[in-house]
């Protein structure tokens, strides 16, 4: 059958040139049609991302906060229109494909985003400090505070972006009247 009919529902919506009876690869048309090198085809795709990638600033970061040294990945494009602090749920963590999925969308819509584990790895190995709300939320506020004062992200209007009990933190810290959180999206 023809591809279309193969793909069925499984795609939102499919566009293609029409495919002739015959067809095998578009070599067969041209007398001389040699493979492009691989080193050129890399170097193709690097200038791609390099004109879809708004980001100026990714990198780790280290947040001092309670007694704990919170491990993070901070993404700032250029003319940021604020920054979204994530809030990961029980389970996991900055490294998550959702949420860098989630942070990415966010960066090429003109957002800065800061992924980051409100637990130190020792902390999290416990079970009762990932379900502890009060503490999850005063790691959050306490990031929040220590961003106030970082180059390039000073004075960027704040939110959160929560999952599961990051959400529930996220919530609770985002109440206290001195927070300077201007929203707050809770998923889960």
């Amino acid at each position: 059958p023809h591809w279309t009919a193969r793909l069925g529902g499984e795609a939102d919506e499919t566009v293609g040139v029409d495919t002739p009876d015959g067809f095998y690869a578009v070599g067969q048309f041209y007398r001389d049609f040699p493979q492009t090198p691989d080193d050129e085809v890399i170097a193709c795709l690097d200038r791609s991302r390099a004109a879809r990638d708004p980001v100026v600033r990714d990198e780790d970061v280290r947040i001092p906060v309670g007694g704990a040294t919170l491990a993070g990945r901070l993404a700032v494009p250029e003319g940021a229109a604020g920054l979204v602090l994530f809030a990961h749920g029980s389970g996991s963590s900055r490294h998550s494909p959702r949420n860098r999925t989630v942070a990415a969308e966010l960066n090429r819509a003109g957002l800065g985003t800061l992924l980051f584990d409100l637990l130190s790895e020792a902390e999290a190995a416990d079970r009762a400090h990932v379900f502890d709300t009060p503490l999850l939320a005063g790691r959050l506020a306490g990031a929040t505070e220590q961003l106030a004062g970082w180059p390039g992200v000073a004075g960027l209007p704040l939110g959160y972006f929560g999952a599961s009990t990051g959400a529930a933190a996220a919530l609770w810290a985002a109440g206290d009247p001195a927070s300077p959180v201007a929203a707050v999206v809770s998923r889960g």
